[in-house]
């Protein structure tokens, strides 16, 4: 994978995704040094009795992370466009909760596009997460009316939004590719999170004094 400005053929998300599945783990420590790992200390004090969901979950790094830091949910729900890359989600893990009782997650593996309606019922989870999702959604307002639905009062959803200064190319083969992209102003998402009856607060996060990301909360 590499930048450049090359006109290349654009994929939607799924197809994307889908072609690179089988490589994308070995882009988890260059996908975790944009957050560093900033979004735990946004995360509820307890969460083991809480209903959680992962938009964008890919092939489980987010969980991965939680897992490592010991964290556990009453349920966790991982949802993604692309097949290939979900089935390579862990399925059903054992796990510590923060007072060192074992237990196991119900983890639930879900196939869908967040720009449609989702397949849950409404008040149906407690926390939401959504990392490098929002820049492959044309309609933003869309996924926030979803999230306003599915969460429960007093839910929070924690989004990681990227800065895309620069589109990334994956070559495969002869054949070179680029991931259909939106760059949404933050400024725009606050507001539209705010009109879906949000409480919007955003951390800017820097490197090397440049704002490459931002971690978004937002609160019923």
């Amino acid at each position: 994978m590499w930048y450049d400005s090359k006109h290349v053929e654009i994929l939607d998300p799924k197809e994307w995704y889908n072609l690179i599945a089988n490589e994308y783990k070995n882009y988890h420590n260059h996908l975790t040094s944009f957050d560093k790992w900033f979004f735990l200390s946004l995360l509820p004090r307890e969460t083991a009795s809480m209903d959680v969901i992962d938009l964008g979950a890919g092939d489980g790094r987010i969980y991965r992370i939680l897992q490592a830091k010991n964290y556990a949910f009453n349920s966790y729900t991982a949802c993604d466009i692309s097949e290939k890359l979900l089935k390579q989600h862990p399925a059903i893990l054992s796990s510590f909760n923060k007072g060192g009782d074992h237990r196991t997650e119900d983890l639930k593996k879900v196939i869908c596009d967040v720009e449609n309606t989702l397949p849950f019922e409404d008040q149906s989870f407690d926390l939401a997460f959504s990392f490098f999702v929002l820049e492959h959604i044309a309609d933003v307002d869309h996924v926030f009316v979803e999230m306003e639905r599915i969460l429960r009062s007093w839910g929070k959803r924690i989004i990681g939004h990227f800065l895309q200064r620069r589109e990334f190319i994956w070559k495969k083969g002869p054949n070179s590719f680029k991931i259909r992209l939106y760059n949404h102003r933050l400024q725009d998402i606050e507001k539209i999170g705010r009109k879906n009856l949000f409480d919007v607060t955003n951390y800017p996060i820097y490197e090397k004094w440049n704002l490459i990301w931002y971690i978004i909360v937002c609160e019923k």
